[in-house]
């Protein structure tokens, strides 16, 4: 008998109470990257990409200036998972038109990496509509 993994799928949830307000959170996170998903260098260091499976970012971001501004304006937003410790173990979240889902990276600082979200199925459960909230984005 095969045994199957189960999945269980990623969904927004309220902000809970315990932790800072949204913008003191938010002011607090950052986009870090990875090498292994640059084949350019950048702020995270020399390219390493995993050919295998991971895909590459884009080019444009070899600061991380307007991936952090993304973070943030989503955090804002309660684009966000569950908590581990004072941060949302994921945020999702547009930028230039195509929504990405940051994942945490160092619970401790705040630290997030991210890619580009490209099936319906990736997409969190969003009982309160909250993807919506900061613009028009497509997969």
């Amino acid at each position: 008998m095969r045994h199957q993994r189960l999945v269980k799928k990623k969904r927004i949830a309220k902000w809970p109470g315990g932790v800072p307000a949204p913008d003191h959170v938010a002011n607090a996170v950052r986009y870090v990257g990875s090498a292994e998903h640059k084949n350019h260098p950048t702020a995270a260091g020399p390219p390493k990409l995993r050919f295998n499976d991971a895909s590459p970012c884009d080019p444009r971001y070899s600061s991380f200036e307007e991936p952090t501004r993304a973070l943030r304006d989503a955090v804002r937003a309660g684009m966000t998972s569950d908590f581990v410790g004072s941060f949302p173990k994921y945020v999702w979240g547009p930028l230039d038109g195509r929504l990405y889902e940051a994942r945490l990276v160092n619970a401790e600082q705040g630290w997030y990496k991210a890619y580009p979200l490209e099936k319906f199925e990736e997409l969190p459960e969003d009982t309160e509509g909250v993807l919506g909230r900061l613009g028009p984005w497509q997969l």
